[in-house]
Formats: C-alpha cells, sequence, structure tokens
C-alpha cells in the first residue's frame, strides 16, 4: 500500500502491509524443510530428495518476501520514520529472544551434566561420547565470531560517518569471517564422535551452535545490508520526483486549492452587453514556473482547462484557469461541493456559486441580475475596482459568508495545503547552532482553523506576528514532534517543489536525532544539505 493511498483511509504513519501470499509460501516451505529433515534422520526411503526441495523452497520463498519488504522500503516510501523506530523495537525483541534461546539451550546442558540421569549412563559425557577440546577447534571459532563483532562494528559507525568505503571493506571483512566460520564449524561438526541423535549432549551441542550460527547470521546481515544500502542511496542526494508524483486525489486538489486558488468574477467591458459590461467567472491558479507540471496535473485530474505561461516584469509564472461556464458548472463547482474547502476562501466559493447559477439562468442579462451580480462581486476578494465603483456608486456588498467549525476529513487536505501555505526551514546561525522548524502562513481570519490543524497535529503553536497584524502562523519547533509527528504525514507525498525541501528536511532531522549537529562532521553535513537546497 503506497503512501499515497495510505494517507486517503488513514491518519497514521504506520504501516498496514497489503495482502502477500508469501507467509504461507514460506510456512510450507518450512515444513517441507522441517518434515524432510526429521524423515531423513529417520532414514525414510526418497527423504532425502524432500530435504532438497526444502532448502531450495526455503531460500527462493525468503528472496521473494524480502523482494517485496525492499520494494516498500525503497520505493513505495512505507518505512517512514515512526515505522523504523517499531523495526528498531523490533530487532531488540529479536535479540533478546535470541538470548533466551541460548539460556534455555545453556540450562537444559547443564542441568544434564549436573545431574546426569540413569539413559546417560549416570554420568558426563554420557558413555561412548568423547568430548570435543574446547583448547581447540571451539576456541578458534570463539575468536573468529568475536572478530566478525569487531568488522561489523566498524562498518556501522563508518557508515553513521558517511565512510562508505570503510563501510563496505567492513561488511566484507565481517562476510569473509562468517564464511570461514561455518567452514570451519563443518569441520567440526564432521570429526565429532557423536551425532544429534546421541541424547541429550548430542542434540544440545547440535542445536546450539547450528540453529543460531546459521540461521541467526541470515537474518541479521541481509537486513543490515538492505539497511545500509538505502541509507548510501538516501546520502547520495539523488532525489527522484517520480515517486512521490503520481495520480492526484481529489482532498490534495481541495486542499492545494485552499491555498493557491481563485475564484473571480471578472467583469469586462463589452459594448454589445447590458451597461457596457461582461461578467465572467474563472477558477485559477498560478504557481510559479517551476512548480507548472504540477498545474497540468490539476488540469489533467479536472479535465478541464487550460494552463499558460504568463512573462511579467521578468518573471514567469504558470497559470491554470477554467473560464468556461459550462465546466465550472459541470466539473470545478461539483468538485468543491463534495470535497468542500474549509479556509475562508469557501466564502469566496460560495458567492462564486451564486453568479454562476444566475449565468446559468440568464439574470446576467437583466438590469436586476447585473446589480446582484456586482453586489456579489463588491463582497468577494478585493471588492470592486474604482472604475465599477465610478459606474455603479450605489452598489452595496451582499453579506460575506463566514466559515467556522472546520473539520480536517482527510489528512490529503492537510497535505495540499502544506504544498501551498507550508514551510520546511532550516535556520543555521553563525555560531553553528542549528534548528528546524516547520510552519504554515495564513491570513488572519483562518486563526481558528490553525487551531483546529494544530489540534489535527497534536503539536505546534498559532503564532501571529506583530509586525504582520493580518497574518497568522502555525510552528512546529520541538524536534521529537517534527519526527514523530509532523515529518510521516508528509513522507513521498508533497507533489510540489516543497518535496524538495522536505527531503533536506528530513535528512537534517535524521542527523540531529542522532545528536551528529553537536559534532564538526555533522555540522559538517547539514551545512552541505542547505547548500545544496538553495542550489536547487
Amino acid at each position: 500500500m503506497t503512501n499515497l493511498v495510505r494517507s486517503k483511509f488513514q491518519a497514521h504513519p504506520f504501516h498496514l502491509v497489503s495482502p502477500s501470499p508469501w507467509p504461507v509460501y514460506t510456512s510450507f516451505a518450512l515444513l517441507v524443510l522441517t518434515t524432510s529433515a526429521a524423515s531423513t534422520m529417520h532414514s525414510f526411503p526418497y527423504a532425502g530428495y524432500v530435504l532438497t526441495a526444502g532448502f531450495i523452497l526455503v531460500p527462493y520463498s525468503m528472496g521473494l518476501w524480502w523482494r517485496d519488504v525492499i520494494s516498500e522500503v525503497t520505493y513505495l516510501g512505507n518505512h517512514t520514520l515512526a515505522v523504523q523506530k517499531g523495526l528498531n523495537i523490533g530487532v531488540a525483541l529479536f535479540i533478546l529472544s535470541e538470548a533466551l534461546f541460548f539460556l534455555g539451550i545453556f540450562w537444559a546442558f547443564f542441568h544434564s551434566a549436573l545431574s546426569p540421569t540413569v539413559e546417560l549412563g549416570a554420568q558426563w559425557p554420557p558413555m561412548g561420547i568423547e568430548a570435543i577440546n574446547p583448547f581447540e577447534l571451539p576456541l578458534l571459532n570463539t575468536v573468529i565470531l568475536l572478530s566478525s563483532g569487531v568488522t561489523v562494528t566498524y562498518a556501522h559507525h563508518s557508515l553513521i560517518q558517511g565512510n562508505r568505503s570503510g563501510a563496505l571493506y567492513g561488511l566484507v571483512a565481517t562476510v569473509v569471517l562468517a564464511v570461514v566460520f561455518t567452514i570451519f564449524q563443518g569441520v567440526e561438526y564432521t570429526v565429532s564422535s557423536f551425532t544429534i541423535s546421541d541424547g541429550a549432549f548430542g542434540t544440545c551441542f547440535y542445536f546450539g551452535t547450528g540453529f543460531i550460527l546459521t540461521l541467526g547470521p541470515l537474518l541479521y546481515f541481509i537486513p543490515r545490508l538492505h539497511s545500509y544500502t538505502k541509507k548510501i542511496n538516501s546520502l547520495s542526494n539523488n532525489f527522484s520526483t517520480k515517486s512521490y508524483k503520481s495520480k492526484l486525489q481529489a482532498y490534495w486538489v481541495t486542499g492545494f486549492s485552499d491555498a493557491e486558488s481563485s475564484f473571480i468574477i471578472r467583469i469586462a467591458k463589452d459594448k454589445s452587453r447590458l451597461f457596457g459590461i461582461r461578467v465572467l467567472p474563472i477558477f485559477s491558479i498560478e504557481l510559479h514556473i517551476r512548480d507548472i507540471e504540477v498545474l497540468h496535473k490539476i488540469r489533467d485530474f479536472f479535465n478541464v482547462g487550460s494552463v499558460i505561461i504568463r512573462n511579467r516584469e521578468g518573471k514567469s509564472t504558470g497559470i491554470y484557469s477554467v473560464q468556461s461556464v459550462k465546466d465550472l458548472t459541470n466539473v470545478i463547482i461539483p468538485h468543491f461541493l463534495n470535497y468542500p474547502l474549509i479556509t475562508q476562501k469557501q466564502a469566496d466559493f460560495i458567492l462564486f456559486l451564486k453568479v454562476v447559477n444566475l449565468i446559468n439562468s440568464k439574470e446576467h442579462l437583466t438590469e436586476k441580475g447585473i446589480h446582484e451580480i456586482l453586489s456579489i462581486r463588491a463582497s468577494m476578494n478585493k471588492g470592486l475596482t474604482a472604475n465599477l465603483k465610478a459606474l455603479f456608486p450605489n452598489v452595496v456588498g451582499v453579506e460575506r459568508p463566514i466559515i467556522s467549525n472546520q473539520i480536517i476529513k482527510s489528512p490529503l487536505w492537510l497535505i495540499g495545503f502544506v504544498d501551498g501555505e507550508g514551510s520546511f526551514y532550516l535556520k543555521i546561525t553563525k555560531l553553528h547552532k542549528i534548528s528546524l522548524v516547520f510552519s504554515i502562513t495564513q491570513h488572519s481570519r483562518d486563526s481558528d482553523l490553525f487551531n483546529v490543524i494544530k489540534d489535527y497535529l497534536g503539536c505546534g503553536v498559532v503564532e501571529k506576528p506583530i509586525t504582520r497584524p493580518n497574518e497568522v502562523h502555525l510552528v512546529v519547533y520541538s524536534l521529537e514532534d517534527l519526527v514523530s509527528k509532523v515529518i510521516p504525514i508528509f513522507e513521498n507525498a508533497l507533489v510540489t517543489q516543497k518535496y524538495f525541501d522536505f527531503i533536506y528536511f528530513k535528512e537534517v532531522s535524521i542527523l540531529m536525532l542522532n545528536k551528529e549537529h553537536l559534532t564538526e562532521e555533522g555540522i559538517k553535513k547539514i551545512l552541505s544539505i542547505k547548500e545544496l537546497k538553495q542550489s536547487k
């Protein structure tokens, strides 16, 4: 389930796993492996062939399952920071279960050694079993095992420091030591004078050394290797937009329209019309030229309207507009009725709708209809122009609706709104004090809505700057809130160029979470991220 689909149905950052055949397939493969292994030990005919099939099926199923996991992490963005935190807890619990497993095996071994039963010959080691000298091959394997711990720790710290070659060398050395260890373990099994069926001694020895030291490293190294690959990819700053720019969703379009759209009633000169004016209702969105692709996506979403480029005073912008009354009536207006705006722009939409209805009923061709439209126009946006006031001095604006009791029905609305009005800001002082700030800015008339957004996020403060009394800001300063509440919502979901700001913002948050911003090396990384951000 992709982030875009997930965010349409849930307001949390956790990965709800989609239906998969691999758990059932893997369970079947493990069943074949265990039953055939038991059959082989009891010398059943043809059991060896089934055991071979089991050894093939298990790695194959593991590969298919891990392939899907890697896709969910790398390409679908399902492993958000909240999910990664859960994975860390899962690894800790896995290590705990492994320790308890060893405790159980050791207890069985020492219990049998301290009080050998009659079945064991009342002695330890049992009669007929020659114990392996612990200072020979077992000691060598212990040294190799501890050495692999050193090399993997070296790889870990190299990765944290951004030392790619060191991390690679550390991982390669670890894998080599693991292979050597496995070979020596096989030699030990070959020369031993007992088998797994030789009572408690053989069972505890083979099960304690074989099961954990073959399956355990496999479960450990493959996730670590993938984690390493993912981290290196993130450090490469190869930020592709393909993963997040899929088809737009309805609530995203409404949220973005709440931030960037305009409902305009243009009054144009037309000598053939009553009073020499013509009424033109227009829905439009104007963005910087770098986001023109977003306008085309909105055009594709509605399947009406057009996108043009306008150059004014050396600045280029893209404009998406719908001017056809038919398209406004059949497409644009129904969308905003089904997915309503929740900022005070909804008042403009309500007034806009009244004008379109008057045009559809031909009222704009009458004197009464023109005056009614002008009264509505006087209460929209910036009101009547000076020329219109001069032509119609007696026009009084209608009462403007007040939008209250807003409810955020989908996180996609918030994502769209932030795509328009949000900011992911990295602040670095001359003394290298680093802070991250997430903010949303809007006209002060939407103060109540910002309190709703604050409650929806579960964090932040609503501020009204003294120097800009007509603005209201929702600001989140807390790193903990940014990482646990803000970042998961926007993971792989933003559509505009603000997506890149978010990526850099997230990278720095990870560094700060690991306290790397307190080190000279970490500060260098953050400064390089800021420089890269400014160059985009």
